[in-house]
């Protein structure tokens, strides 16, 4: 499972590199302004469910009952049915989803982004791109679907690489549609409408390869299908407060001037590790959990959690350290030319720095849910899911009134995640789930204190150096990732942190390993 965990951290990762240029072209030619605004509030909604579809709330639905049919199946046909129907029922859903949203596109953008509609020119662009973007649910969404089937034959690579097509055609389509379209924001919307249908068309080959044919035709109603829906809503919810939390904020967001733009460039380096961390190691410990949990393994599967959350500890809290005391030259090394300035960079930087405080809850979410799903049970996480969106929209309220700005409504969603880790915790032991090893709190410190060390290491650096020219700051941040990092490994090593990466050979293969497929 740790290899697995790493393939899909791998190809996370070159996506997000990709997603940095992607921001750094829109910040050099948007910068924070109208456009940057109605741009990015256009994409939260296609992009909303690209996070909740494609980050582990089909995978909560799907898996556990396709891994069932592969390890029960009657005939070689009988989970090849049940993927085409699941194919069919999304596609004819996804159209009229679509159509509707095109409609009632003005409706549904004063509910989400009301703030925008006091300026008729803002109003007017937001709905012009949404109606343009929006057509990415579609694609996405039966990405989704694919990724689900790899991911459940153990093919983590291609899944993990599709947002690399997003990423590179929204930077292609700066250059190629930016000269002719009426404004940046419209070719990026164009190019967000592009890259769905590569995605899709990507997936769609592998997962033909697979020997699954995925097409619409007229869907059959059976109790597989009426099981996978009834798992899918509540998996949807509980599995994306994060997200949905997100959606809520932009109400907020809408009504403060630039705060859409502040947050989304922060929550962008904020997704980094959380991506690389919480979401590769939930996409790869469902299946391995559903099997245990199919074969009645359950203290395995419980053994198996806790690695997985000594592996989530390992990566996340250097990573928030690091975020912590690095926000500013993050900010200013990748987003501060062009239009975006020094002034811009403070205030996302300071978005930054408290989206990180709420880090290890984000990532340590989506190590624990996967012990829900893979029991087919959704429904607790929705209702524990219910409770934070609550929480977190009571808490914009009060911190809106008490004038907190942008950062009261990070401070909300850092606080609603914080609780909802906990409610999922506590809900795991209670129902003999989950238990923390005995030696927990030691491996928590042993991990701690090197982090420690980085993070002060850091401080110093920061401090030493002299934030002058964009070369100039570029080759300071890399530098002071890679003394952090080096800072990190040695001390980690010596207090035995790292064993259970050392152990497992994470880089080395036997040599009679076959070569995983992708």
């Amino acid at each position: 499972m740790l290899r697995s965990i790493f393939t899909i951290s791998f190809f996370i990762s070159l996506s997000r590199i990709l997603g940095f240029v992607r921001d750094i072209l829109i910040a050099r030619y948007v910068g924070v302004s109208m456009l940057s605004d109605a741009f990015f509030a256009a994409f939260r909604l296609p992009n909303f469910f690209r996070r909740i579809f494609a980050e582990g709330a089909f995978n909560s639905a799907f898996v556990p009952i396709f891994i069932e049919k592969l390890q029960d199946k009657k005939t070689d046909e009988d989970e090849k049915f049940f993927v085409r129907n699941i194919f069919s029922i999304l596609f004819y859903a996804l159209l009229f989803f679509t159509i509707l949203f095109q409609i009632f596109m003005p409706t549904f953008m004063k509910i989400l982004f009301p703030g925008f509609f006091s300026d008729p020119e803002k109003s007017s662009l937001l709905i012009n791109l949404s109606r343009i973007t929006i057509f990415y649910l579609i694609f996405i969404s039966l990405v989704s679907l694919c990724s689900g089937i790899l991911n459940s034959l153990n093919k983590f690579a291609v899944p993990a690489s599709s947002p690399i097509i997003l990423n590179a055609t929204l930077i292609a389509s700066v250059f190629v549609f930016g000269p002719i379209a009426p404004n940046y924001a419209y070719a990026l919307s164009w190019g967000v409408f592009i890259a769905g249908i590569l995605q899709f068309l990507w997936l769609l080959f592998f997962t033909i390869k697979a020997g699954f044919l995925v097409y619409p035709n007229f869907p059959t109603i059976n109790s597989d299908i009426k099981k996978f829906f009834r798992k899918l809503v509540p998996g949807v919810i509980g599995a994306n407060v994060m997200q949905i939390n997100l959606l809520v904020d932009s109400i907020f967001a809408s009504m403060i001037s630039g705060a859409v733009s502040y947050l989304y460039y922060a929550d962008r380096i904020n997704q980094l590790p959380l991506a690389m961390i919480g979401i590769a190691i939930g996409i790869a410990l469902l299946p391995a959990l559903s099997r245990k949990i199919k074969s009645h393994e359950f203290d395995e599967a419980i053994k198996l959690q806790n690695m997985a959350l000594e592996v989530g500890m390992i990566l996340v809290i250097p990573a928030t350290l690091a975020l912590t005391v690095l926000s500013y030259p993050i900010i200013s090394s990748l987003f501060e030319r062009g239009a975006f300035t020094s002034k811009e960079s403070f205030f996302v930087a300071q978005a930054l720095m408290f989206y990180s405080f709420g880090l290890p809850s984000y990532v340590l979410v989506k190590v624990m849910e996967p012990s829900f799903f893979s029991r087919g049970d959704t429904k607790t996480p929705m209702n524990i899911a219910f409770i934070c969106l609550i929480n977190n929209a009571l808490l914009n309220v009060i911190f809106f009134s008490m004038n907190f700005g942008y950062i009261g409504i990070v401070l909300a969603s850092v606080i609603s995640s914080y609780f909802n880790l906990t409610l999922l915790i506590t809900s795991l032991i209670k129902k003999k789930h989950f238990r923390f090893e005995k030696n927990f709190v030691k491996k928590f410190v042993l991990i701690f204190i090197p982090a420690l060390a980085m993070a002060l290491t850091l401080y110093l650096l920061r401090e030493l150096f002299a934030k002058n020219d964009e070369l100039g700051r570029i080759a300071e941040l890399v530098t002071m990732i890679a003394v952090g990092l080096i800072i990190y490994l040695i001390t980690s090593y010596f207090s035995g942190s790292l064993d259970i990466l050392l152990k497992a050979h994470i880089l080395r293969r036997k040599k009679n390993d076959a070569i995983p497929s992708v």
